[in-house]
């Protein structure tokens, strides 16, 4: 199974940490991860075509796993809501751990 990696980015200085601590916990599960977070977009992309890069990505996977805090993302928002849309599943990481 395919998961995506979904939380705050944009204010979060710790972001990278967050998301690569959740990756490596949801590969040691067992689980395909994608990481946004991971991308390494070049200095400069817009938030715009950043969320447009992803949300490609987020669509080829079978589920979201939500970072604490995802509520307070604009684009975390729009994944979840996405998501659910799509029938994807859409759990916190702490419940795909399970």
């Amino acid at each position: 199974m395919r998961l995506y990696i979904s939380g705050k980015i944009t204010g979060n200085d710790y972001y990278k940490e967050n998301f690569a601590a959740a990756r490596a916990q949801l590969e040691n599960a067992g689980f395909d991860v994608f990481d946004p977070a991971a991308v390494g977009f070049p200095e400069g992309v817009s938030w715009t075509d950043a969320m447009k890069y992803v949300i490609k990505e987020m669509v080829r996977c079978d589920g979201l796993a939500m970072l604490p805090g995802w509520k307070d993302s604009k684009g975390a928002c729009i994944e979840a809501r996405l998501a659910r849309d799509l029938e994807m599943l859409v759990k916190p990481v702490r419940e795909w751990l399970r």
